[in-house]
């Protein structure tokens, strides 16, 4: 075994393959993979080998549109065999308003995959599968080009290509432990001796949590048992000319597909699933199985026999039962661990064949510090401690519960819920808050009224429309507060912390204390990393509020960057508590409570003072992402509901309410600002999002470079506002198709109905020539094609009148 790599990747199952076969095609292949049994021994031997189209989430669709093709087409032609995937398609059955809502916005999403997606007739789907009953379907989706494989057949091929390219294998050889060097790198430990490593990869599948318990972290995943059956062969089958394509149904919560002469029938129970080695792995499981456990899957099994008749024709030949990983949302942990150098994850897929290709991008990621993906969704730092054993077995348990259940774009579900909270978290549910969660995190959506008081899953516009005109026209006329504690928070102090910031940042730091600016982090090739506020206290210390998804991978890049800086990161998030007073008289408002002078010449647009509130000394920022005159209030968690309180008690007879995420984000739209993880992703920069203006190249930054480059050869898609002339109670979500006189142009990245202004509204990325006033565009959302046009200035309060009055 080889005493010295440049990376080891620990675990040969399907994941662990792909990445050291993509990392040779980067160009890396000083690579040991170290497998304590045979390759494939984990999940990936059991597993029955789906791929499909039909996801959700845009990064995962492109991820599996990739392997198919990697299966398919790449692994063929570099082997010289032929392809042993069985492309048969698939069709997904829907029965419910919901269903129908959520295929239709897919089918939008598929064209800027892209896939082939296609809504089709019960017709055409019983010509496709004679032996399903379509009688009840409400909508049926088919994905011609999806299939299923043999795992060990593409795993086994790609491991000797990797072998080929100057990667080593090591099997039958466990990891021991795992010990980090003051030079960054790492001791791997093995049965076979050690071997140091620059980087380490935990690909660890099933034992993904005891190899991160090595270099003391914790893997949020859970295993669950999963079982699939195989049946006897059958008469009808044996005469088909072609493989039936798989059915996917959201009522038999299953999959029903052939296998050879007989059929392969796998169900993802509803309820009574069945988490496993909730105490931890033994190391000698390996290639193992558990008993077959038919009662549990019995009511699902029926309702298979109602899809399928010929189902119950057959005897039951095989049961598999076997262990499949699964995380708190279901998607694969991937990317850098926090607080660690050098040590990667790429583990938690309870769908790992259908993400086979997923080592193309972490290998990427490696490589060259980026993707070309947004791979925020699945980076694996975007879970920390509050995600406990107890939280990820509870969500493990529903993600596996829900895995056929449609989901709303407003889908809002309780299990694992509550985990952080602002201090004004019980107060506003009292009030009426519905409260939505990222990162862990309760954020208040909407506030409910006499009238409305819930709103159910939907892709179209909700029943909470009304109640968030409702705010928005009070923070128009009056004034409105919103919890905005639910954001990252860091301090970074130090001789060097100017120039630490300035050399991350793209835009030029405050140039004196009390002022703050808008920001983006960038990567080495011109990603945009985050986004930040930054505010200067003094040279040596400043203060960043960012997004709460990327509170982890901020922190983690801020520290990856720190080295030769004397300068300290100070994560503030829990610490701190904010809210944001906004509208025409939250100046008058908030003065009752100071005797500090509040005027403009005073505490200008865009400045930060501390002012005394009542008796508490309170950092007020004089900014409001809704656009009106406004106040961001920061503070410790501890003085907050005093403050709060006082709010009201002096702004009740003012007009003064409540306001959620939903009205906030109805304002940004109006006000054309963008958001992080919709306009802001890896996959573009700055210049590609408009933000030139705060991007500064007459001084060095990461991603400069490539920044110069984009602006002197130009780039190939450019962001667009979007205004629609239609009144269709639909918004964008975000990936929807959108078209110039007939041809594909871009797609969206979110939307809102702005109550301001009276009209729907919504970001895109078009070809930089679409991207021109009054450009008449459509978009093919949830309802149907909408008509819209192309804004060059916000449509509320263009001149920043009503921000700076």
């Amino acid at each position: 075994m080889k005493s010295h790599a440049q990376v080891v990747i620990v675990g040969g199952g399907s994941l662990g393959i792909s990445l050291l076969y993509h990392l040779t095609k980067e160009g890396w292949t000083d690579i040991l993979l170290v497998e304590k049994g045979e390759l494939t021994s984990g999940s990936t031997w059991h597993a029955a080998g789906l791929c499909s189209n039909f996801i959700g989430n845009m990064t995962v669709a492109k991820i599996h549109d990739y392997s198919i093709r990697l299966y398919n087409e790449i692994l063929p032609a570099e082997t010289g065999d032929p392809s042993v995937f069985h492309q048969t398609g698939s069709l997904r059955i829907g029965y419910s308003k919901l269903e129908e809502e959520w295929f239709h916005n897919l089918a939008s999403r598929a064209k800027n995959v892209p896939c082939e997606f296609n809504i089709i007739s019960k017709q055409e789907a019983q010509e496709l599968h004679p032996f399903i009953n379509f009688d009840d379907a409400r909508i049926i989706a088919s994905t011609p080009n999806d299939g299923h494989v043999d795992p060990s057949s593409v795993a086994m091929p790609l491991a000797q290509l990797a072998k080929a390219a100057g990667a080593a294998i090591s099997r039958f050889n466990r990891v021991l432990e795992i010990n980090a060097l003051p030079s960054d790198e790492w001791d791997v430990v093995t049965e076979q001796g050690t071997v140091r490593a620059q980087h380490v990869v935990n690909a660890g599948g099933c034992f993904a949590p005891e190899v991160g318990a090595m270099v003391g972290v914790k893997i949020p995943l859970v295993n669950l048992e999963h079982q699939y059956l195989v049946t006897d062969s059958h008469p009808a089958l044996a005469s088909l000319a072609r493989e039936l394509p798989v059915v996917r149904d959201s009522r038999c919560a299953a999959y029903l597909r052939q296998e050879g002469q007989g059929l392969l029938i796998g169900p993802y129970e509803n309820w009574g699933s069945k988490p496993w080695a909730l105490k931890g792995m033994d190391w000698g499981f390996d290639r193992e199985l558990f008993q077959g456990d038919l009662e549990r899957l019995m009511p699902f099994l029926d309702r298979c026999m109602e899809r399928m008749p010929i189902f119950s024709e057959v005897g039951v030949k095989t049961v598999i039962n076997g262990p499949i990983t699964h995380t708190p949302d279901d998607n694969v942990l991937v990317g850098p661990q926090a607080g660690l150098r050098n040590f990667w994850n790429l583990c938690g897929s309870s769908i790992g064949i259908a993400q086979g290709g997923i080592g193309k991008y972490l290998a990427q990621w490696m490589v060259h510090g980026q993707t070309e993906l947004n791979m925020a969704p699945l980076d694996s730092r975007r879970f920390g401690a509050w995600a406990d054993r107890n939280y990820c077995i509870t969500k493990g348990i529903e993600s596996y519960e829900v895995m056929y259940t449609a989901m709303g774009a407003n889908e809002n579900r309780a299990q694992g819920r509550v985990r952080r909270t602002s201090p004004l978290f019980g107060m506003l549910a009292d009030k009426g808050a519905v409260h939505g969660v990222v990162a862990g995190y309760e954020k208040p959506l909407w506030f409910r009224t006499n009238e409305i008081t819930s709103e159910a899953s939907t892709w179209e516009r909700s029943a909470a429309h009304p109640a968030v005109a409702l705010e928005c026209a009070a923070v128009q006329n009056a004034a409105g507060v919103i919890d905005i504690s639910g954001s990252a928070k860091f301090e970074i102090s130090g001789a060097d912390a100017y120039t630490f910031l300035n050399r991350l940042s793209s835009n030029k730091l405050p140039g004196r204390d009390g002022r703050l600016g808008l920001t983006l982090f960038h990567g080495p090739n011109g990603g945009i990393m985050t986004e930040q506020s930054i505010t200067r206290i003094n040279e040596e210390l400043f203060y960043l509020i960012g997004p709460i998804a990327s509170e982890y991978r901020d922190l983690h890049w801020m520290q990856q960057h720190a080295d030769g800086y004397v300068v300290d990161i100070k994560n503030c998030t829990d610490d701190l508590a904010a809210v944001l007073l906004t509208g025409p008289k939250s100046r008058d408002i908030l003065q009752q409570l100071t005797a500090d002078d509040l005027s403009n010449s005073a505490l200008p647009w865009l400045s930060c003072r501390i002012i005394t509130l009542d008796s508490a000394p309170v950092r007020v920022m004089r900014v409001s992402y809704a656009g009106e005159l406004g106040y961001e209030l920061h503070m410790p968690v501890y003085q907050m509901p005093s403050i709060y309180e006082s709010l009201f008690r002096v702004g009740a007879t003012m007009g003064l309410i409540d306001f959620g995420g939903y009205a906030f984000n109805s304002m940004r739209m109006e006000k054309m600002y963008r958001a992080w993880g919709n306009e802001f992703t890896e996959e573009i920069s700055g210049v590609e999002a408009g933000m030139e203006r705060f991007i500064d190249t007459d001084r060095d930054f990461i991603g400069k470079e490539s920044i110069l480059h984009r602006c002197s050869q130009g780039v190939d898609i450019q962001l667009a506002y979007l205004a629609f002339d239609d009144d269709i109670a639909c918004e964008c979500f975000g990936n929807e198709a959108v078209y110039h006189s007939g041809e594909l142009v871009g797609l969206t990245t979110g939307g809102a109905y702005g109550h301001r202004v009276g009209r729907s509204l919504a970001f895109a990325y078009l070809k930089p020539a679409m991207v021109a006033q009054d450009v008449q565009l459509q978009v093919l959302t949830t309802s149907g094609m909408r008509n819209c046009h192309v804004e060059v200035g916000a449509l509320y309060d263009p001149k920043n009148e009503r921000l700076r009055g």
